[in-house]
């Protein structure tokens, strides 16, 4: 709560700006598909049906038979499918979120979307933004810093009221520096000077990588 010019209280906001950035916020459904078929993949499907058995009638109605590739769907449904593929992981399977992300770029640059996918590093971090913008509708500004020959800085600025979580910048880390290998570079490297859950400004990636492989 805050005071106004005149003295008396003004109403708190914040609640109503964070429904509005959560419900403005919408992935494309081929990186929906990409997490379901890495779950198919990777446990079977008999394992998945019974996993959204178990889900709420909420999260059920977020995650449908088919996602549409082409198609929007609210940010809530990435929320589920984490919620769907946290009773499945083992210990030994360890953190997979990095994995994930991985495969939903490794799902989205060699199929339809595979003209998004340039042939050169450097050229494919300066496509980032409008990577990003063209599969997330989202509370978030998407820069990129070429820091070096084989070096880049992804960064996001949030809105204010949005609320991401380590999960998500895992996956993000993940999908990134897929995108960079399919582009030809090797050994990868990411690191995440910066998060914005941690108190940061904003998120930084910073990746690094070799010349192509031989």
């Amino acid at each position: 709560m805050y005071k106004s010019s005149t003295g008396s209280k003004a109403p708190d906001n914040s609640s109503s700006n964070l429904e509005r950035v959560n419900a403005m916020a919408e992935i494309k459904g081929i990186l929906l598909n990409g997490w379901m078929k890495f779950l198919k993949d990777r446990y079977g499907e008999e394992a998945v049906a019974n996993g959204l058995r178990g889900l709420s009638p909420e999260d059920r109605r977020l995650i449908p038979n088919l996602f549409l590739d082409a198609s929007w769907y609210p940010f809530d449904a990435l929320h589920a499918l984490r919620r769907l593929t946290r009773p499945m992981v083992t210990r030994a399977d360890g953190d997979i979120t990095t994995e994930i992300g991985r495969f939903m770029a490794q799902h989205a640059f060699t199929g339809v979307y595979r003209p998004l996918l340039a042939h050169d590093p450097i050229k494919q971090v300066e496509k980032f933004t409008s990577i990003g913008e063209f599969f997330f509708h989202e509370a978030r500004k998407l820069e990129t810093e070429i820091t070096g020959p084989a070096s880049c800085l992804v960064r996001y600025r949030y809105e204010a009221g949005a609320k991401p979580t380590r999960a998500i910048c895992t996956s993000l880390t993940g999908f990134w520096s897929r995108s960079i290998e399919l582009a030809g570079a090797s050994k990868v490297t990411a690191s995440h000077p910066k998060c914005f859950a941690a108190g940061s400004d904003c998120c930084e990636f910073l990746f690094k990588w070799g010349p192509p492989a031989s």
